[in-house]
Order: C-alpha cells, then sequence, then structure tokens
C-alpha cells in the first residue's frame, strides 16, 4: 500500500510518524473515512467541508486546500491501482512537547490511506447486521464536540468491544437521558408504520453525510421523516432498523439485542436503493443492497 505522508507518496513501510506527535499521543486529531466509486468520491465536497468544521473546532490548521486534497486522492487510489475504495484522511496537531498544551505544535501531520473495501460489506447488505446497546454513554456535547470528527475514538472502540463480546457487530449509543443517540460508527434509523424516524443532532449525534443524504432522498420520494429524540423502547417496537456510514452506506439490521427484524425491510430495500442511484448518478458506480 502507498500512503500519502505530509507532501509525499511512501510505501506503508515508511508512512512513519514522530513519536511526540499529538495524534499518537493524545488522539489529538480529525479525520473522514469516504467511499470511492470508479476513483470518485461520493459527496467529496460535503466530507472536506466536515473535515474543515472539525479542524476549525480543534484550531488545527489544514494543511492543504480542498483542490490539493482531491488531487491527492486521486494519487493515492491511481498509485494503488483502486477504483472502488474505503479513503481515509487523517490530519494531527503535529509534533509537540508532552502535555495538554499545544503551544509549538504548530505543523500539522497529513496522511491520506486508500484500502480495498470490507469483505463483509455485500453480507452486510444481504443479511443485515446485529446490533447491541453499550453501557457506555455516548460523550456529551459539552464535554468534546461532538460536531468535530475527532481522532480521539475511544468512546467508540469500547462500545464496540463491549457489545461484540455478545455476538453484535455494532453497538447503539444512548445518551445521558437514555435516548439513543447514534451507533459506533454510524447514523441509525427505524421505521415505524411507514415513518422514517432518526435521532436528531441535538441527541448528541455526528450528523453523517450519508445520513443527509438518505434523509434527502426519503423526503423526495414522499416518506415520512421525523428527526426526533427516542428512547431504546422505540427501536425495540420498531418493523425496520437501519444504519448508515460513507463505507456501508445503507445497512439493515438483522437485530437489536434480543429483538430480530427482517432484513432488508421494504422501506430499508427502497432507501437502500434511493441511495445506490444517486451514488450512480453522481459517480457512475454502484453500491446498495443489490449491488454490492
Amino acid at each position: 500500500m502507498w500512503i500519502q505522508l505530509n507532501d509525499r507518496l511512501v510505501p506503508e513501510a515508511e508512512a512513519v510518524i514522530s513519536v511526540m506527535d499529538r495524534g499518537f499521543l493524545y488522539g489529538d486529531g480529525v479525520f473522514e473515512t469516504m467511499r470511492a466509486y470508479g476513483r470518485r468520491v461520493f459527496r467529496l465536497a460535503e466530507h472536506l467541508d466536515r473535515l474543515a468544521t472539525s479542524a476549525t473546532a480543534l484550531s488545527i490548521r489544514l494543511p492543504r486546500t480542498t483542490s490539493e486534497i482531491g488531487d491527492d486522492i486521486q494519487r493515492v487510489l491511481t498509485r494503488n491501482a483502486l477504483d472502488n475504495a474505503v479513503v481515509r484522511l487523517t490530519v494531527s496537531r503535529g509534533r509537540g512537547r508532552r502535555g495538554a498544551s499545544v503551544a509549538g505544535a504548530d505543523t500539522p501531520t497529513y496522511v491520506l490511506a486508500a484500502d480495498a473495501l470490507p469483505a463483509d460489506l455485500h453480507a452486510k447488505h444481504t443479511t443485515g447486521i446485529r446490533l447491541g446497546v453499550a453501557s457506555l454513554r455516548r460523550v456529551a456535547s459539552d464535554a468534546l464536540p461532538i460536531g468535530a470528527k475527532h481522532t480521539n475514538y475511544l468512546n467508540s472502540i469500547l462500545a464496540v468491544e463491549e457489545v461484540s463480546r455478545a455476538g453484535a457487530d455494532e453497538a447503539i449509543l444512548l445518551n445521558a437521558g437514555l435516548y439513543v443517540a447514534e451507533c459506533a460508527t454510524a447514523n441509525i434509523f427505524c421505521v415505524r408504520q411507514g415513518c422514517v424516524w432518526t435521532p436528531p443532532p441535538s441527541a448528541g449525534i455526528l450528523s453523517g453525510v450519508t445520513r443527509a443524504v438518505v434523509l434527502e432522498l426519503a423526503r423526495r420520494a414522499g416518506l415520512p421523516v421525523e428527526e426526533s429524540l427516542f428512547g431504546i423502547e422505540a427501536l425495540h417496537d420498531a418493523d425496520e432498523v437501519f444504519v448508515t456510514n460513507s463505507v456501508i452506506g445503507v445497512s439493515p439490521v438483522r437485530a437489536v439485542d434480543a429483538k430480530t427484524y427482517v432484513a432488508p425491510g421494504p422501506t430499508t430495500q427502497l432507501v437502500a436503493e434511493l441511495y445506490d442511484a444517486r451514488v450512480r448518478a453522481d459517480t457512475g458506480g454502484t453500491h446498495a443492497i443489490a449491488a454490492s
């Protein structure tokens, strides 16, 4: 694998950073995970807008312009001979002194990598995934900037590790009010009597790029949509559940704890097809349940 480290394209073995890099020491950085279809990143502009928002929230300077990042992505995909891929862009605050102070950390570290799609992607779309409710709570917005996609990822890591021991694929995180917030790595939706429900930003979620596309497409298709707070009991009473992120797109859920669902249900199937059509229109690539 070839990786862009700052302004150089290097083999993975040479893509090394300082042990004093604050991204390594403290998770002091921001990132975006994107998906390329035919070497075109779906909703690249939205991803880079969110990267800029995240960097601003953490007072990290982005070392490359939007245009340069787009060129970098093409360079990395081409060098790795990847057409359909997961693209990960990480920017840390860079090398600095030990301790909480960011004084002296003036040169960000920029890492861009691309990898093959997950091997289990087709299975997730055809048979669905299993979710478990983590005992950990989603970090509150007055503790960390929830709207920033930062590299301090322990909340999600520990949640997934907990539920995986019970056989789940992904974790549901509740907020301090015991309302459903989101999954560890995805936004969550449920369908009740034909209405699509999802937690609002006030629940403490990271508003995903794919989430925004799904909401737009569902409304245009005439589906009733509600962004509203709800508890875990609403998921247990739901007819369908699905999750979204940039890598998996729209993935049906076959179970939340002991509650099982038809996966994919009819509304989930429709949303996945609408999403697939939008991907094809924008990139020429394919996604969704039947296409992966």
